[in-house]
Formats: C-alpha cells, sequence, structure tokens
C-alpha cells in the first residue's frame, strides 16, 4: 500500500498531542483475536485478559451480543469504527466515552453506513444507523468492559510509552523536519518522497489530498487510514504491540526468584482464573497448600478471590496482572502489526 502526500499535506502533517485510551482499547481488541501466539508475553497478556473478562458482569450486555473483539471486526481487513479510534483524544476513557454517547445521529450513521458497505452488521448495530440510545449505551458497556480486562491494569505503562514516543517525534522534527519522522515511523514502512510505503498491507494507493496526516502512537497495532470519509487522516503507527512488550526479565526465574518456585507457579495458573481445587491439580500441590499460597498472595494485593457456595474463584488483581507480565517477556518487541482499508492486520506476535 502507498499513502501519498502532496506539498499542501506535508506542511500539514502533525503528531497527536496524547494517546487515546479508547483507541488503543479497540485497537487491543484486534490484538486479543488476531495476534498470533508465540510471544510469552502476548500469550499472558491474552491469557489474563480472558480470565478477567469471563469474571466481569455483562449484566449490560443484551442476550447473545458479543464481546469487543468479537464485536468491532469480524475479519482483520474490515473497518474499524471511527467512533471508536478518535484522532482527537481526551485524558481519560470516561470522558472519550462521554463523547461517544452523544455522537449525533448523523456521524453514527455516516460511520457504521461505510462499516456496513464492507460486512454486514449484527442487529443490534444496525440500531446505530438510526441512532438507537440503548445501543450506543451497550457499546460503551462494552468498551468499558473492555477496557478493564485488557488495558486498565497496564494503562500507566502504555501511556508512558506512548508519550515517550510523542516526545521523541518531536525532537526527531526538530532535528530533521517531517521528513525523518516519516522515515522512522516504523521499520516496515519506507518513506520514499512523496509516498509512504506500507510493504505486505494490502489496499488502494490512499491520497490524502490535501488533507494532511496525524501520526498517533498506539499500542497492539497500526491502523492504516484507508476510510475516504475521514475528516483527519489518522494513521495509528505502532509502539508497541503488547503491555510486556518493553520487559527483559527471565520469565520464570525473575518471577521465581521474587516469590519462590510454588508461589510463582500459583501466581501463573491463577492468571487464568480458577478455583482452588483446579489450582491445585494444575499445581500438583495439595488444596491446602494452594489455598495458603493463595493466601499469601491475596494479602500482598496480586490475587483476589470470591466465593460461589463453597467454591473459591482466584483470579489476578490489576497489580498481579502487572507483575506476571513484567516477568513474562523475554525482550522489547516491535513486530508489525499493520492494516489498511478497515481493520489491522497482525502480521507479528
Amino acid at each position: 500500500m502507498h499513502i501519498h502526500f502532496t506539498v499542501r499535506d506535508l506542511a500539514r502533517v502533525r503528531v497527536a498531542e496524547a494517546p487515546s485510551p479508547l483507541a488503543t482499547t479497540t485497537f487491543s481488541a484486534f490484538r486479543l483475536r488476531y495476534g498470533r501466539r508465540g510471544s510469552p508475553a502476548l500469550d499472558m497478556w491474552r491469557r489474563t485478559t480472558q480470565a478477567a473478562r469471563r469474571a466481569a458482569s455483562e449484566a449490560t450486555a443484551p442476550p447473545g451480543a458479543p464481546p469487543l473483539d468479537r464485536l468491532v471486526v469480524t475479519a482483520p481487513s474490515h473497518p474499524v469504527p471511527r467512533l471508536l479510534r478518535p484522532h482527537v483524544a481526551l485524558p481519560t476513557l470516561d470522558e472519550e466515552i462521554e463523547r461517544l454517547l452523544s455522537t449525533p445521529r448523523t456521524e453514527l450513521r455516516a460511520d457504521w453506513g461505510y462499516v456496513a458497505a464492507h460486512r454486514p452488521l449484527p442487529r443490534w448495530a444496525r440500531a446505530l444507523l438510526e441512532g438507537d440510545v440503548a445501543a450506543l449505551r451497550w457499546l460503551a458497556g462494552a468498551v468499558r468492559a473492555h477496557h478493564s480486562a485488557a488495558v486498565a491494569p497496564y494503562w500507566h505503562g502504555l501511556h508512558t510509552a506512548l508519550r515517550a514516543d510523542q516526545t521523541a517525534r518531536l525532537r526527531q522534527w526538530q532535528e530533521g523536519g517531517v521528513e525523518r519522522v516519516l522515515a522512522t515511523l516504523h521499520p516496515r514502512m519506507r518513506w520514499r518522497a512523496p509516498v509512504l510505503e506500507l510493504p505486505g498491507v494490502d489496499g488502494p494507493d490512499y491520497h490524502l489530498a490535501g488533507r494532511g496526516l496525524l501520526l498517533a502512537p498506539a499500542a497492539f497495532t497500526s491502523y492504516v487510514p484507508c476510510d475516504p470519509g475521514d475528516p483527519q487522516p489518522t494513521l495509528h503507527y505502532e509502539v508497541l504491540p503488547h503491555p510486556g512488550a518493553t520487559a527483559t526479565a527471565d520469565p520464570r526465574g525473575a518471577l521465581a526468584a521474587l516469590l519462590g518456585h510454588s508461589r510463582a507457579a500459583v501466581l501463573e495458573v491463577v492468571a487464568e482464573g480458577v478455583s482452588t481445587s483446579r489450582l491445585a491439580r494444575r499445581t500438583g500441590l495439595s488444596p491446602a497448600s494452594a489455598s495458603e499460597h493463595v493466601g499469601v498472595l491475596r494479602r500482598a494485593g496480586l490475587v483476589t478471590t470470591r466465593r460461589t457456595g463453597r467454591t473459591a474463584h482466584h483470579a489476578l488483581t490489576p497489580l498481579g496482572a502487572q507483575l506476571l507480565l513484567r516477568v513474562s517477556s523475554h525482550g522489547a518487541e516491535r513486530g508489525a502489526a499493520q492494516g489498511c482499508a478497515g481493520g489491522p492486520l497482525h502480521r507479528s506476535g
């Protein structure tokens, strides 16, 4: 794919002021569903996210409604609704959801109409074309639920990395101008003036036509601006493929050194969301010993326990998820995950 710039476009290139919590949440849904397996940290993030989502209440969802990763897209090449990848970020997810809930009906129709032209919409999503408030509120609920499980425990680290990249881009701009920024966005993107090339990404040539381009550092994915209706073409370029991409510790040795081998094993299994009996079977411990280790981890704020009748169910707290993810990666990863004419295509970890 090729993104074509005119002189006017180059004059209108700018870097986003802040990362969008909503866009990060949306792209994490793609990574959860389509990211390749193999990276220890990515696999751990997926396990903890799925366990946390299973444990979360979905009382606000209509019967049969899918979670966000199935709701946003049904294939990697499908378009992402514009209202879920805002080009103007607000400081918090709550503020961005409030803006989402106040989206004018004309924008809803245009946005979801474009999506509907590329894939069938479920019944609840078709209601958005008519500005149905209940459907929009459920969409907001699905975003909140996914964010709580997949992004919120890691947001501080993600936000720090994204802001650091923004600062680095601005420094590049001062030292070498816009062309230096475009030439270094991503290892798989090539700047050959006046065209930004994205090898391996299918899609028609994209002409900015004087609208310029907003460069938005992103986690989980790169998203190419292929919707001709976008008022502000935005390139979300990947800085981190997942929350553990900057970790460098030995995945088991560091955790065992900190907690002890048995307790480290317990924490890893709890990431999947388990009962005490299942935890004991998975770790080879007695139920009493497994329960004792969980108690220590719970008092340290790493594990939470809820009871259903006589059964205790254990899950990670956000702090536990962060700790486990930080020691589950062998090193930094900057895989290319690029997409166009719709959703992101995850071509690496």
